[in-house]
């Protein structure tokens, strides 16, 4: 059943009142809130029709009605306006990259920080290593005894680092010989293109012992196999919602929020976004248990047709679409601006 403006403007009113309260709306208030031209008796038979046909649910007899997930999604697709960033929100964003950015990686861990402080809730940036970014140089610090860390950077500032097994014969300079000759052989190459395959077939010229250029390899491979890095901001802040009061479900989240491939895994890109649209996933359309309750709005950034990420705010199902959707929006333009820049013609 198609519904008539009457009913849309209700659910409308419905939604935007229970985002601010998260109280069930009765009819009364509707009537007396918003300016529908119509009773409180009319406008709770039109809720009464609304819950029927599964836009909203009654969660105690004698209490008002709060929006279900299809209300949410009918909200979302058809009544919502995103709103456009305002001026002081906008300057807030630009002074805070101004101040704070000084790489790459701090781009998007920067981008979660500014998002969590805007929005009052979990904010996720997934960033993409193939995103066109080329190996620049290999090099090994000293840990301890046994113990060193692979150091691994590529253009536009990008590092990435894992611990190495040194032997005990082995000093730091000898291992930095290896990175030396890892670097002729890989220095300008796409991070992308760098895989086990290639690895495998020049170790003969990097080191003669075949031990030493395993525990090498088994290094390289595992910062190369790592496809996303994910940046978090603003757990905390669902803490203070209501929705989260429940000890357990927050539990349940946070321990979900620490897995960096589920969370990897939530915001893959699975073809759906290739309009560079903002999109909006609610309650069970999210598809994992800890978070049923809630909504994800994300956007995917690009630059030159190359996927560099994807930038998502998580919070309760009733969180303030419009401001988030139009935020995002900005974000998703001012970060791959800064991309660029960072990395100019090389992305």
């Amino acid at each position: 059943m198609e519904l008539d403006d009457r009913k849309k403007k209700i659910l409308q009113a419905i939604v935007q009142d229970y985002i601010i309260s998260a109280e069930p709306v009765g009819s009364r208030t509707i009537a007396r809130k918003y300016d529908l031209g119509v009773s409180a008796a009319t406008i709770r038979n039109e809720m009464f029709d609304l819950e029927l046909l599964g836009y909203l649910e009654q969660p105690h007899t004698s209490a008002g009605r709060i929006p279900s997930i299809q209300g949410y999604r009918f909200y979302v697709d058809c009544l919502l306006e995103p709103t456009q960033i305002s001026k002081k929100e906008k300057q807030f964003v630009q002074s805070w990259f101004q101040d704070k950015v000084q790489d790459v990686d701090q781009i998007f861990r920067m981008t979660a920080k500014v998002l969590a402080k805007i929005t009052h809730n979990v904010t996720l940036v997934m960033a993409s290593q193939q995103a066109g970014a080329k190996l620049k140089y290999i090099r090994f610090l000293p840990l301890d005894s046994r113990r060193a860390i692979m150091i691994v950077v590529a253009d536009g500032g990008h590092i990435e680092n894992c611990m190495y097994p040194k032997p005990e014969t082995m000093d730091i300079d000898e291992l930095n010989v290896i990175a030396e000759r890892l670097t002729r052989r890989l220095a300008g190459m796409p991070m992308s293109q760098i895989d086990a395959n290639l690895l495998e077939s020049f170790h003969d010229s990097i080191v003669d012992d075949l031990e030493l250029y395993r525990l090498a390899f088994r290094s390289i491979h595992k910062v190369f196999n790592r496809e996303h890095q994910v940046y978090r901001g603003g757990a905390t802040e669902l803490l203070t919602k209501p929705e989260f009061k429940d000890i357990d479900k927050a539990k349940h989240l946070f321990t979900m929020l620490e897995e960096q491939d589920m969370v990897a895994n939530l915001l893959h890109d699975d073809g759906s976004s290739k309009d560079q649209s903002v999109t909006v996933r609610i309650g069970e359309e999210t598809k994992l248990a800890p978070i049923n309750d809630c909504s994800i709005v994300e956007a995917t950034f690009r630059a030159n047709d190359v996927v560099l990420g994807k930038i998502a705010v998580l919070g309760p199902m009733r969180m303030e679409y419009a401001k988030i959707i139009g935020l995002l929006e900005f974000m998703k333009q001012h970060v791959t601006h800064m991309l660029e820049h960072y990395q100019g013609e090389k992305i």
